[in-house]
């Protein structure tokens, strides 16, 4: 039986912000995008190259937050 894929369509342009790190916290902005020798997308940002799939995008992340506004709201979770 073969298996069941979602179709998923990302719109990234030039100028998008994205965010980027180990934790996916900095945001940067797009400057361009290639293709490598793979065939797989690359986006050049001003923090440099990086993979199309190891980014968060900023405008697909509803209620994008803070770090430090993610740690207040923990804190005040175990408050109460």
């Amino acid at each position: 039986m073969p298996k069941s894929y979602k179709k998923y369509t990302i719109d990234i342009k030039v100028g998008d912000k994205i965010q980027v790190g180990r934790f996916r916290n900095v945001t940067t902005m797009v400057k361009n995008i290639t293709i490598d020798e793979h065939g797989q997308p690359i986006i050049h940002t001003n923090k440099g190259k990086k993979k199309l799939f190891t980014c968060r995008i900023h405008k697909l992340t509803p209620g994008t937050k803070t770090p430090k506004q993610i740690l207040l709201e923990v804190k005040n979770r175990k408050k109460t």
